[in-house]
């Protein structure tokens, strides 16, 4: 027979009864924890429900917070949370590639249609319709996500997705993590991109006018990487702090 809560018994953990039980004990609200773990206390409750999962930097502070050890919440469920971590940001990604499509698609026919004449045709502008109304349906998940898990810049969407992708070590992977490492940067290259498309579609494209574009998003790309830098620096990490190994 398996444990009771042990992922061998039809894939169910106990890491969520954990955190709640070791959470009462410690006399917090859920709000309370989740002010100590810089999270929502709906995050907080979709643990302690086993609807999400905390990545092991999370666990780390909760188990700080509350008194006891990382080994203590998560038993022998290690696998399983590796897995429903991978499969949650996997999930995130699909949602942040889709937004990120919408984005671009949005920059392009916009500059195209508003300085030129490209777009602008009935099938167009059914296409461009269509592409708002999936927009806002992918939107509403995505915007959840972010919120529960306070990813408020493009470098926190980074850093969660780095640390929670098996990525393996392919070449593939290893251009993945280049990617997300510097996210911030490759953001800007793309909107700088979808930005002459939209102009040179609209046959308004220049040679300065391609020149201040690109160094336009090249300094808008500085500009928020330096921002970060600094908010890490004054303001605290994107994630809450290790605590002290016990």
């Amino acid at each position: 027979m398996w444990p009771e809560g042990s992922p061998g018994r039809g894939g169910t953990m106990d890491v969520g009864t954990r955190i709640r039980e070791h959470r009462e004990a410690a006399g917090l609200h859920q709000d309370q924890l989740a002010e100590l773990c810089r999270v929502s206390r709906q995050t907080i409750s979709n643990w302690e429900r086993n609807k999400t999962l905390p990545d092991i930097v999370s666990l780390k502070v909760i188990a700080h917070e509350l008194g006891t050890t990382v080994d203590a919440l998560i038993g022998d469920d290690v696998p399983e949370i590796r897995r429903r971590t991978d499969a949650e940001a996997r999930r995130f990604l699909i949602l942040f590639a889709l937004n990120y499509v919408f984005l671009l698609f949005s920059f392009v026919t916009n500059f195209g249609s508003n300085f030129g004449d490209a777009f602008t045709s009935p099938l167009w502008l059914y296409l461009r319709a269509f592409a708002a109304g999936a927009w806002l349906v992918i939107l509403i998940p995505y915007y959840r996500f972010i919120k529960g898990h306070k990813l408020r810049y493009y470098q926190d969407i980074g850093r969660y997705l780095e640390k929670n992708l098996v990525l393996g070590e392919s070449r593939a992977a290893r251009v993945a993590h280049a990617i997300l490492k510097h996210i911030q940067i490759w953001n800007g290259v793309l909107v700088d991109l979808a930005v002459l498309t939209g102009l040179a579609a609209g046959g308004v494209l220049t040679p300065p006018l391609a020149v201040l574009v690109i160094a336009g998003g090249a300094a808008l790309s500085l500009i928020g990487v330096h921002l970060d830098r600094e908010r890490q620096r004054w303001g605290g990490p994107v994630t809450p702090p290790l605590p002290p190994q016990r």
